[in-house]
């Protein structure tokens, strides 16, 4: 098991495999990017004489199963959530890199395929008990800077209400849903998927045209200790037993697809799809900043510049648990033209704390 702190941000790169169509036109692949996994490093190849390495938390070929990735990416999140905090999982990538792949596989078919949504919530129902605790889960799609319900599509203008004293975020009148069992989880995230909203670009056949969000309450008794209390005598032959009634931790896990980032110019968008663009970028660029004000130890994090910061505003301070997984494309050309503005968010998480 890794040992995390709290405000330790980690970041894993994936590769995907390549596809029939890249394994054609892209030919001197190994010639433009490297991965290092012992030494957990990139390397890029920008030209024929000019390259940068950079290291990472964990590299993951396109050899790593969805397992591995679990367990670098997602359980220490999931681990500090059942202790009482506030944890986040996010993947983040160009469209068509794999990030839904990662995050939402249901793995019917093949277990060993199944993404983290999913082998996360499998570990937090192994450690609850039915009697006394209670996982509650909500799934939300952000989109053109609206917030609508996944799970009930007539919900579709959600608020965000934050406490002025903590910063905790609410979502009044989400649908929010009891898990009892596995079954039920991978049917809502069947659903919640259903009315996610995807397009066809020139970079994705089915690029994600939202930001899609899953939150998971967690809460878990802890029985208290047992204490002896000396009778009014105080002799100690009278020891009276009593019992601490047990302790309820609230654990919130945030697990965050975001929509594929794209240059407009390379994506083919137009019309509204081209808006949808914009909008993604926006709010990419967002997050970035308050990425970057964290990284700078700023005093101000400019959580309100949009919708998704504001609903991730308890995932940017205090005791937090935050990993991403950058899923990369094994495209080179692709990747050497975003690789710049990949990097620079990366490096950011990393620098915080």
């Amino acid at each position: 098991m890794l040992n995390i702190v709290p405000g330790r941000v980690r970041v894993a790169v994936r590769l995907r495999p390549r596809n029939a169509e890249e394994l054609v036109a892209d030919a001197d692949f190994a010639d433009c990017v490297e991965l290092q996994p012992e030494l957990k490093r990139l390397k890029l190849r920008k030209n024929n004489w000019d390259s940068d390495t950079y290291e990472f938390d964990e590299v993951l070929t396109e050899f790593a199963s969805q397992k591995r990735v679990y367990e670098v990416v997602a359980k220490p999140v999931v681990e500090s959530v059942l202790d009482g905090y506030n944890g986040t999982v996010m993947a983040y990538g160009q469209t068509g890199t794999g990030k839904t792949y990662t995050l939402g596989r249901l793995g019917e078919e093949d277990t060993a395929a199944r993404g983290i949504m999913v082998r996360a919530m499998e570990d937090i129902l192994a450690e609850i008990s039915p009697e006394t605790d209670s996982v509650s889960v909500s799934y939300l799609q952000l989109y053109m800077e609206t917030i609508q319900d996944l799970l009930d599509p007539t919900n579709d203008n959600i608020s965000i209400m934050e406490d002025p004293k903590t910063g905790d975020v609410s979502l009044p009148g989400a649908t929010l849903v009891e898990i009892r069992d596995q079954r039920s989880f991978v049917e809502l995230l069947r659903l919640g998927e259903a009315h996610r909203f995807a397009a066809n670009t020139k970079l994705n056949t089915e690029s994600s045209r939202s930001h899609a969000i899953l939150m998971v309450h967690v809460k878990k008794s802890v029985k208290g200790r047992d204490s002896a209390l000396l009778s009014e005598n105080c002799n100690s032959s009278h020891m009276v037993k009593t019992f601490k009634p047990p302790v309820v931790r609230k654990g919130k896990l945030v697990v965050v697809d975001l929509a594929g980032s794209e240059r407009i110019d390379k994506s083919g968008s137009e019309g509204h799809t081209l808006e949808e663009a914009k909008s993604i970028n926006l709010s990419l660029s967002a997050l970035g900043k308050c990425i970057n004000a964290l990284a700078e130890n700023s005093a101000h994090v400019p959580v309100r510049d949009s919708k998704l910061t504001r609903l991730l505003r308890d995932s940017f301070g205090g005791e937090l648990f935050m990993h991403m997984v950058s899923d990369i494309s094994p495209f080179g050309v692709v990747f050497t033209q975003f690789y710049q503005t990949f990097l620079d968010m990366v490096f950011s998480f990393k620098h915080i704390y």
